[in-house]
């Protein structure tokens, strides 16, 4: 038991949440506590000397105040505190990221807890989730980094198109070559000339990128056996190639995961002028009626109600659920919702809770005939993780293999594709230290699954109070399936995935077909299933996928469904800002991790550039009107940061739209910013 000693730290090692030993089940409990108790002993993946510390007494009022440390709120506190003049509170409903959450293979060891994960249930379902009686699961982080800290951690930004499809549709401002500079901002990616390019990819950003150290060798198998269905290999879906089965990069570095707060929050916690509350619910933003412009912010901390003051911008970033709930407690959304919860209207913004959607899929089972079902994680391969920082416990199994095709529905031209593969199996999350069982012949068939995922989905849905509590969740109604297309789409999807189950490789190295007896209860199955059977799989055993925006659109002043501006201004509220998924128009075509740190990033340089004191064209030394959407503004921030790498080279994105100036001189002769928004 001497690997349990813990290292001695330049700071004191600290258990933080709740232990993960038990999620795995009271067969493993012995071994896993033994793991668990190794995780938190270690420096590297403790990281004690950067963590959170919180004051005994909080200021009156601040600056700014950040309701929401999760993916997107650690970042935009972090940006603004980077200006020692302004005084920033971050509020965060849950604790701090506890250090199991470091290890890659326990990606859902916190999963399905009250203190870490918000545990979202949809209303009941007509056609999608059946079998679980017609109710969606959204697991959604609870502590700083919130989802950042509990997803997969893979690092995918989407396509042009999605971006330009916000310019074009009411968003001026964001264009893919708008965009780009802040996802390379945040990127500080491992792997340039190996295996991605530095045209596309960027390094001294807050967030390592790169593939985990340990991959099964099923998953090499699958990518092979994408190229004899035809797929294009490729080692970079971010790169010049959007279609195809790669191992996709991850957030993660030495073996362990990089979360927003590890990435930003933790570096800038120890900042005179950044205070984190932590436990501390966000109830409401306390606004003048007469004036429209926020005051304060209230919370609710060890059963207390309190508020506190805000003197030049109030943020919310709690995510696509539930800043659009804190929107309606303050009284800014439906005229007709507020009022059936006697909550005084303040601003009368339909689309308040609104264009509710999400990525969603079928899940396929697989079994492999030639593989017994071994347990990843074992003494050994525990080893391997304690000594070297590799192995099983570095990875996520088959969840990080991806693949993205078009289906015969997806837009013209081949670079937006319309379906994405997620895997699973092989997983290291638990284990009770033995090898498996002697008798190989007569073991377990391993099994896998294939998520075929609707990337870009027509059904929309919505979410609206139960009640003024703020402690209630609130009512989600994703309307699944309420579209036909996106049946249509997965049908495609799923035969596809069938077919790569059947190729040369898979079928006679692995044995792998589809599991007997799995959709029993959905007709036409067999050995050659009708789209009958595949819409009834996809009903049954939905994917409902942690990707959900929307619900505070963004959009111009003559859509009466947007909520804030494209400098991310709540409409109609002077001081008020939603920075996180919530924003986000229509989904992106990927994982949504990378595309909310950039929202992030942009939201927090709209603020700083609104409010950072700098001398404009005029000579004055005040921000142009306007803030962050004045041309020469920006000109200002890129010719000051002009020596950043991600700023001082050639950009070459696609052989579609091509760019070879600098991205500072390319807006300046562009004119792509955004005109000022008016308030409605």
């Amino acid at each position: 038991m001497m690997i349990r000693a813990a290292e001695t730290c330049a700071c004191p090692l600290q258990e933080l949440g709740p232990s993960m030993a038990g999620s795995c089940g009271s067969q493993f409990i012995i071994f896993m506590s033994i793991l668990e108790s190794f995780i938190n002993g270690r420096c590297d993946l403790v990281d004690p000397c950067n963590r959170v510390v919180e004051r005994e007494q909080y200021d009156d009022s601040y600056d700014f105040v950040v309701v929401g440390g999760g993916t997107a709120g650690a970042i935009v506190a972090a940006r603004l505190s980077e200006n020692p003049q302004w005084k920033v509170l971050l509020i965060e409903a849950g604790g701090e990221e506890p250090s199991p959450c470091s290890v890659p293979a326990w990606v859902t060891a916190y999963w399905n807890k009250n203190e870490t994960d918000w545990n979202y249930k949809t209303e009941p379902q007509e056609k999608a989730c059946l079998a679980n009686g017609g109710r969606c699961t959204w697991h959604r982080g609870k502590m700083l980094g919130g989802c950042s800290a509990i997803n997969g951690m893979m690092y995918m930004r989407g396509h042009a198109a999605d971006y330009d499809g916000w310019a074009v549709n009411g968003a001026p401002g964001w264009s893919w070559f708008e965009v780009m500079p802040y996802f390379l901002k945040s990127e500080d990616n491992k792997e340039i000339s190996d295996g991605v390019s530095g045209q596309y990819h960027n390094t001294g950003g807050p967030i390592p990128v790169q593939r985990f150290r340990y991959a099964p060798r099923f998953a090499h198998d699958v990518v092979s056996a994408a190229v004899e269905l035809g797929f294009t290999p490729t080692s970079d879906l971010n790169g010049e190639t959007t279609t195809g089965f790669t191992i996709a990069q991850a957030f993660n570095d030495g073996g362990t995961r990089f979360s927003t707060a590890r990435a930003y929050l933790r570096p800038a916690s120890h900042r005179e002028n950044l205070d984190i509350m932590l436990n501390a619910l966000g109830t409401r933003v306390i606004i003048d009626p007469r004036t429209k412009t926020v005051t304060g912010v209230e919370y609710v901390k060890n059963g207390e109600t309190k508020t506190v003051g805000v003197t030049k911008e109030a943020i919310l970033s709690g995510g696509t659920m539930v800043s659009p709930q804190i929107l309606l407690l303050s009284g800014l959304g439906p005229k007709e919702t507020l009022d059936k919860f006697n909550i005084p209207v303040i601003k009368d913004l339909p689309g308040v809770g609104q264009n509710l959607h999400n990525h969603v899929g079928v899940k396929l089972d697989f079994t492999l005939s030639k593989e017994p079902d071994l347990p990843e994680l074992n003494w050994e391969s525990a080893m391997e993780y304690m000594l070297e920082r590799k192995g099983p416990l570095s990875g996520t199994g088959m969840s990080q293999l991806t693949g993205m095709i078009n289906s015969r529905f997806a837009p013209s031209g081949g670079r937006h594709p319309d379906i994405q593969y997620f895997f699973g199996g092989y997983y290291a999350a638990c284990g009770d230290g033995s090898l498996g069982p002697d008798d190989l012949e007569n073991a377990n068939k391993r099994k896998i699954s294939i998520s075929a995922i609707a990337l870009q989905p027509k059904s929309r849905g919505f979410l609206t109070l139960r009640s003024g509590d703020p402690f209630d969740y609130p009512l989600f109604q994703p309307n699944y399936f309420q579209d036909d297309h996106d049946l249509a789409v997965l049908v495609e999807a799923a035969r596809t995935a069938y077919r790569l189950a059947n190729t040369t490789i898979l079928r006679e190295k692995y044995g792998m077909h589809p599991t007997e007896n799995y959709g029993k209860h959905c007709p036409g199955g067999g050995s050659n299933p009708t789209d009958e059977f595949f819409k009834c799989l996809a009903q049954q055993h939905t994917a409902p996928e942690n990707h959900q925006v929307g619900t505070c659109k963004m959009g111009s002043s003559d859509d009466p469904m947007a909520v804030v501006d494209p400098t991310l201004k709540v409409y109609g509220i002077e001081g008020l800002r939603v920075i996180d998924a919530s924003i986000m128009p229509t989904v992106p075509s990927a994982n949504t991790a990378a595309p909310v740190v950039m929202v992030a990033e942009r939201g927090a340089e709209f603020i700083v550039t609104r409010h950072q004191r700098f001398k404009n064209k005029f000579g004055s030394n005040t921000p142009t009107k306007g803030g962050a959407t004045s041309h020469d503004d920006r000109r200002t921030y890129y010719n000051s940061h002009k020596d950043s790498k991600w700023n001082n080279r050639d950009w070459v994105f696609n052989i579609n739209r091509q760019n070879t100036q600098k991205p500072q001189d390319w807006y300046r002769f562009n004119n792509v910013y955004p005109t000022r928004q008016s308030h409605r």
